[in-house]
């Protein structure tokens, strides 16, 4: 039975790695706050000298990431406590719940994450758009920057936490002395500012709003099938091995 054993551990950590890549990729196409980092990044190099500009980036992504990382943590402590609370409960009504909340966002995300038209405007409401477009024009120092990549991914939180709960649980599936768990929270942790890093990279390298903006016009049908597509795999996937 051993083997059977071995099989069945090393399947289950396939899944769970399966399960957070894909999540890890949504994390990575989200578009409002890179979006946002590369407005705010235009109006920074505007106003200020290209060193200011690029401190004040560095605190919009201190801001991003201490905000992913702390809804990540207690997300996962409140799963973590619930599933010791509620050992013998049968998880599988939970189970179906997720699965229709990602096939909700799969359908979501490809018809109604960017609005209709050419540009790139995206699911929230004009006001809080032209909230964020004032609060990113107008940035003055490092809390203001901090603030800004700290709160602008608020919207967002609607595909974000349900992937933070799969995550957590397949995290806790894992031993938790089995290498790979702490090393899946830190990749998870940091994949949403990766886009952000790329952005930064880029307008330190001479690249500028209108090139961006042409890349992500042009990337918008990819990124809404990769958002897609993706909540979709992981429905399959709950359904094929966590049913």
């Amino acid at each position: 039975m051993q083997p059977q054993i071995c099989y069945n551990s090393s399947m289950s950590t396939l899944i769970t790695i399966g399960i957070i890549v894909l999540s890890v990729l949504i994390m990575s196409f989200l578009t409002l706050v890179p979006g946002t980092f590369a407005l705010f990044s235009h109006y920074a190099q505007g106003r200020f000298s290209k060193k200011h500009a690029s401190d004040l980036s560095f605190f919009f992504l201190l801001g991003a990431e201490i905000t992913a990382s702390c809804v990540f943590l207690s997300t996962f402590i409140i799963v973590a406590v619930f599933i010791a609370d509620t050992p013998s409960t049968d998880t599988s009504l939970l189970t179906w719940l997720f699965i229709i909340i990602m096939i909700i966002l799969s359908l979501t995300s490809l018809l109604f994450y960017f609005r209709p038209g050419r540009g790139t405007e995206l699911f929230i409401s004009r006001k809080i758009a032209r909230a964020i477009d004032h609060q990113a024009r107008n940035v003055k120092n490092r809390s203001d920057a901090f603030v800004l990549g700290a709160l602008c991914g608020t919207p967002e939180l609607i595909f974000t936490v349900p992937l933070f709960i799969i995550t957590s649980c397949e995290i806790l599936q894992l031993s938790s002395t089995h290498p790979m768990s702490s090393m899946l929270s830190i990749v998870y942790i940091v994949a949403p500012i990766v886009p952000l890093i790329i952005y930064r990279w880029q307008f330190l390298h001479g690249h500028n709003l209108a090139d961006i903006q042409r890349a992500r016009v042009h990337d918008k049908l990819f990124t809404r099938l990769i958002l897609s597509i993706s909540y979709l795999i992981i429905a399959v996937i709950l359904i094929q091995f966590r049913i």
